[in-house]
């Protein structure tokens, strides 16, 4: 089956949701919870038993918004022996805000540990890679206004997706469902599985609880004709990406689907809705302060020196010279 085009789709609608929405540290699925009460949240960067756990690791976080106190980050890492080095906080201010780890010759495991969860941004990179796959509890389409989901059977389960009908010459397949939740009515929401057997009989699974960001549920293959419906307990459920089988799952068919963000570089004026194809150049997602570098490949920060006109770091009279020898062109 295929499962590409799904992931790079779903990585694509992510990253341009990134743009627009801001989101938390709490309501990002990347950040796990902790029972420290001072540092209740943590990204992981990297793990000392992946091969690269000894390169630089480069963090960085733009915020919009951050608690009426403030907040703050650290480095927990692992060193040379595994006993665990905590690093002296570091207050976040709105804007970007980069973290460096230098390289080391050993494994070790690298983690930032924040002290709120209502740090509120619109950007996340880890070695100058876009990481931000999660998605504010705000947008989306719901289940309810979904085409492409049916009435429910009863009160409890609302709406129903099918996957598969027995019918279909692929119904005995492995069937697999992903949706990307970005919004849940008070008191959550729930799937589950409902199939036909091998005598035809109904088979209802166990109900799974729906959480903010990518949920996936899989219905193994067999080796006979059947049905397989995915039923949901809530037409409230607003999700950013749908798709069976690796395949995005359209709402309208009347769509067109394409990229609808005009600042991007594959812009499609006849697309009424988008596909999450939409692709950036680099420049897009620098920070604050920051400006994309062509021959590093990376953003970096504004230089304060806005004399040194060679960029060497120092102002001097190289400079003056490069100012001498520009003096008196015109400008367009």
């Amino acid at each position: 089956m295929v499962r590409l085009t799904f992931i790079s789709f779903l990585c694509l609608i992510l990253s341009s949701s990134a743009i627009y929405a801001q989101t938390s540290i709490d309501a990002c699925n990347l950040f796990e919870v902790t029972e420290n009460e001072s540092w209740p949240y943590v990204y992981t960067a990297v793990e000392s038993d992946d091969a690269s756990s000894s390169a630089e690791q480069v963090f960085e976080i733009v915020i919009d918004e951050l608690p009426a106190d403030g907040a703050s980050v650290r480095v927990a890492k692992t060193v040379a022996n595994g006993n665990w080095f905590f690093g002296q906080p570091i207050p976040l201010e709105l804007g970007s805000n980069v973290i460096t780890v230098a390289a080391v010759s050993f494994p070790r495991t690298v983690k930032f540990q924040f002290s709120s969860g209502e740090v509120a941004f619109s950007a996340l990179f880890l070695n100058y890679l876009d990481i931000n796959t999660c998605v504010a509890a705000s947008g989306g389409i719901s289940v309810a206004s979904c085409g492409a989901f049916e009435p429910g059977p009863n009160e409890t389960w609302t709406h129903v997706l099918t996957a598969v009908t027995s019918d279909d010459p692929s119904s005995g397949e492995e069937q697999m469902l992903e949706i990307e939740v970005s919004d849940l009515p008070e008191g959550g929401a729930q799937y589950r599985v409902a199939k036909t057997v091998s005598n035809g009989n109904w088979f209802f699974g166990n109900p799974v609880e729906l959480s903010f960001g990518l949920n996936t549920a899989n219905v193994s293959a067999v080796a006979f004709d059947r049905t397989v419906k995915f039923q949901f307990s809530s037409g409230e459920i607003e999700f950013t990406a749908l798709a069976l089988n690796g395949e995005p799952v359209v709402c309208d068919a009347s769509e067109t689907l394409g990229c609808t963000d005009a600042e991007a570089q594959n812009y499609d004026g006849s697309a009424t809705a988008d596909d999450g194809s939409c692709t950036y150049h680099p420049s897009f997602y620098c920070g604050t302060g920051t400006n994309w570098d062509e021959s590093a490949g990376k953003c970096t920060a504004d230089s304060s020196c806005t004399g040194d006109l060679d960029a060497d770091g120092a102002v001097a009279v190289p400079d003056l010279l490069v100012f001498l020898s520009a003096f008196g062109n015109s400008c367009e």
